[in-house]
């Protein structure tokens, strides 16, 4: 019974969590074999157990993301300037030594521009650096999501120069990592979604060497539909919402000009996704299905426990809902209320609207 137990955990773990993941090679300039990604651990049943004890616990997941990258000096210099606050943050590199000063972070520039790869002070041709960003929930130990950060580079880009600083003016514990584009062997990273992912699981392996709690699922595991909005979108909206630009993100306006039109009855937004969206959700509540059935067999109490916690948390998973969807909701909820600061807002500007087009028809007879 055991070994059938097992048996399903891996194939159905596997299934949840961990497929597909393959990431492409990166490119040698200076010739010899280019290197792909890493393969991810062997899948075994314990693991599964305990991703699966993660993720029905709702531990705290982990974010890693590329923010940009520079394709010169020019650029590289203005984001190594941004993550040292202008020498004010320590930055460490590859080597494990402190860098601190403006004159430290031109080091830093220099070693990267006339390396054995060097990187040219003008021009776009292509990404000569990665910023990446590892980020942790509010409340998260600083200090272990900066260690955690230190071994992740150290392991990942081990071959790589790179330099991270930790930043501690803000709720989210997190660590800005910029990385040379071509490593040391002449092999240009091209990282792509798997390469994230497991970028993810192996941060998360970190912190958990620490003591932390941390988890790195696929959106799909944790019933999750909506895909984050890129930095740039929320840097955008963010200065619309504070008065410091005129006009929202065009994700953003495009998804209020589709609220508004389905609201006026001229049709309702058609998702192309939905479809694939809801075949995924599927897939995952049968895998999660088969999880619980199997261990629900085991002799063991805690198998069985588990068992019934995949259950809950699959019926506490969220409603499947498009951005759209949701805006379109609180639209109709302000409007149907018409309590609301934004609803009598959005009715006084209607009427001033058409009070300007009532005074042009008056001007105009």
């Amino acid at each position: 019974m055991s070994q059938i137990v097992d048996g399903v955990l891996k194939e159905w773990g596997d299934r949840l969590f961990y497929a597909p993941v393959k990431g492409k090679k990166g490119r040698n300039v200076c010739g010899g074999r280019a290197r792909s990604t890493e393969p991810g651990k062997p899948t075994t049943a314990a693991g599964v157990k305990s991703r699966l004890t993660r993720t029905t616990g709702r531990a705290p997941e982990v974010m890693v993301k590329i923010s940009g990258g520079g394709k010169n000096m020019g650029q590289i210099k203005a984001h190594l300037d941004y993550i040292s606050r202008n020498g004010e943050v320590e930055l460490e590199d590859e080597n494990g030594a402190v860098l601190r000063g403006v004159d430290d972070v031109r080091e830093v520039r220099d070693a990267w521009a006339k390396g054995k790869i060097g990187i040219p002070q003008e021009g776009e041709r292509r990404r000569e650096a990665f910023n990446i960003v590892l980020s942790m929930p509010p409340g998260t130990d600083r200090a272990a999501v900066k260690n955690a950060a230190r071994q992740f580079a150290a392991e990942q880009f081990g071959n790589h120069q790179y330099v991270f600083a930790a930043h501690e003016d803000e709720k989210h514990p997190h660590v800005h990592l910029a990385v040379k584009a071509v490593d040391k062997s002449g092999v240009r990273m091209n990282p792509r979604k798997a390469d994230l992912q497991a970028w993810r699981e192996h941060f998360a392996d970190k912190l958990r060497e620490l003591g932390i709690a941390a988890n790195a699922t696929p959106r799909r595991a944790r019933g999750v539909v909506q895909k984050a909005e890129k930095q740039a979108v929320r840097w955008i909206d963010k200065q619309h919402r504070e008065g410091k630009r005129s006009a929202p993100s065009r994700a953003k306006a495009g998804r209020a000009a589709a609220v508004a039109q389905e609201l006026a009855g001229k049709g309702a937004h058609a998702n192309p996704a939905a479809g694939a969206i809801t075949e995924r959700r599927k897939k995952t509540v049968h895998a999660y299905g088969q999880l619980a059935r199997a261990l629900a067999q085991s002799p063991d109490a805690a198998d069985k426990q588990l068992a019934l916690n995949i259950v809950g948390f699959v019926q506490s998973m969220p409603q499947i809902r498009s951005r759209h969807q949701i805006e379109l909701e609180a639209a109709r909820t302000a409007v149907n209320k018409g309590g609301t600061e934004r609803g009598r807002e959005q009715q006084r500007e209607a009427a001033r609207q058409q009070k300007g087009r009532d005074d042009q028809e008056d001007r105009s007879r």
